[in-house]
């Protein structure tokens, strides 16, 4: 459940809302269910960071060396055309 969600003011807010107590009570569960179920953490953020900045360096590496050899190659060529 999030830090800063007050379960009992949310229940509070409902029954003076005009709800009984029973369906606050069913509704508050079901929202920190719904909270719990689609709320990522810090920690999962920062590992999917991690590995994106990752796979971004190995794609960075794979091209650059790969933009070497096409370089290269037409460099060859280009010594071979001119001799």
């Amino acid at each position: 459940m999030p830090n800063n969600f007050d379960s009992v003011a949310f229940m509070d807010t409902l029954t003076e809302g005009g709800l009984s107590e029973k369906q606050a009570k069913a509704l508050t569960s079901a929202m920190i269910q719904l909270m719990d179920s689609h709320l990522v953490t810090r920690d999962y953020l920062d590992l999917r960071l991690a590995q994106l900045k990752s796979e971004l360096i190995q794609w960075i590496t794979q091209w650059t060396f790969g933009a070497v050899v096409v370089q290269t190659g037409v460099i060859a060529v280009l010594f071979k055309l001119m001799h």
